[in-house]
């Protein structure tokens, strides 16, 4: 049984007054071999949803706001096994998030539009509202309208566009421990996505965020020239195998309790994300600050952080410690060496 997966994600410019090129773009999408076609731009209203899934084919999802602007469709291939528990839909057209197992693979997946202001409160909604499903599998894709990195990622972009957005997706990639599949895989590769001439400017600003449990299941991730729109395509496959792999259960170490620059970074942590949700009161009486959001969505984003940082912490403790490891056993086979050759007092003293 094949259980790959295949995602392909496109803004299209507009699909609902023109019939033929709505045709030809389903078409398009469907000669891809897709599992799951994410399109943004689509200039969707309510009115179109049964006419689009009849066109389709097969269960679809619409976030609209009108026929003009904004909209994003996620749209599933016939005889795909999926399951949909839970969406959570915007209505301004900007994004769609799935509490969905495809095959036995169950994860919180999310079609996104963002938009071409610095708009940093769009991205902490996204996030507060993936933290609902809880799922540990996590996958994001779009045409974000920020770039990850201004020097790989731009080709004549002179300004700086959208810093706090690229700061509030930071923090998202941070959260949920996520990478960006086609940066990971091409490091140093210059590929763009969205293009414009006169003069000639490109962008990469269409790309997947996954969890790391899903790169772990990665075929194949590309970018593919786009149809009938100013945007390139980007495909991610994966393995959504019976066998579940990927992360495995963490446990936080309590050893680190006893660790005085851990404890230091927790309350630096806990400090910070406090600031960054702060209304009001006075920082230093907790207790009187009101939040930008619920106490369990806090609750929820600090828990994140702070096992993102205990696991990231440990990680970096343990390589300092092989490290160290590592340099004296070095040593020590370094001074046998010279003993088994030409012993001298010095060098016996250095091994003892």
């Amino acid at each position: 049984m094949d259980n790959n997966v295949t995602i392909l994600s496109m803004n299209v410019r507009g699909l609902f007054s023109n019939s033929k090129k709505r045709a030809d773009v389903f078409d398009w999408a469907r000669s891809k071999n897709t599992s799951i076609v994410c399109f943004q731009e689509t200039h969707s209203n309510k009115d179109i949803e049964k006419y689009w899934e009849d066109e389709w084919g097969n269960k679809c999802f619409f976030s609209h706001k009108d026929s003009k602007s904004a909209g994003v469709s996620v749209m599933f291939k016939k005889g795909l096994d999926f399951v949909v528990h839970n969406s959570i839909i915007d209505d301004n057209g900007r994004y769609i998030i799935l509490d969905i197992t495809i095959f036995s693979q169950r994860l919180s997946f999310a079609c996104l539009y963002g938009y071409n202001t610095d708009e940093p409160s769009f991205f902490d909604t996204i996030m507060q509202n993936i933290l609902i499903f809880k799922n540990t599998s996590v996958l994001l894709c779009g045409d974000w309208n920020v770039v990850l990195d201004k020097f790989m990622d731009t080709y004549n972009i002179k300004h700086n566009r959208n810093p706090n957005s690229r700061k509030k997706i930071d923090e998202i990639i941070d959260v949920f421990e996520l990478l960006d599949p086609w940066r990971t895989c091409y490091p140093e590769d210059r590929k763009y996505t969205w293009r414009q001439s006169s003069p000639i400017k490109q962008s990469r600003l269409d790309y997947f965020l996954i969890s790391e449990d899903l790169f772990s299941l990665m075929k194949n991730t590309i970018i593919i020239p786009g149809y009938r729109t100013d945007h390139s395509a980007i495909l991610f496959t994966f393995s959504a195998c019976l066998e579940k792999r990927g992360k495995s259960y963490w446990k936080f170490n309590s050893q680190l309790l006893r660790d005085a620059d851990y404890i230091k970074m927790v309350k630096s942590c806990i400090n910070d994300t406090i600031l960054e949700y702060h209304l009001s009161g006075d920082m230093e009486n907790l207790l009187s600050v009101e939040l930008s959001c619920n106490d369990q969505t806090f609750f929820e984003i600090l828990k994140m952080k702070i096992r993102s940082l205990s696991i990231n912490y440990s990680i970096n403790k343990s390589r300092e410690e092989k490290n160290v490891t590592l340099k004296l056993e070095n040593d020590i086979l370094y001074f046998e060496s010279i003993m088994n050759h030409s012993p001298n007092d010095e060098v016996q003293k250095s091994l003892f």
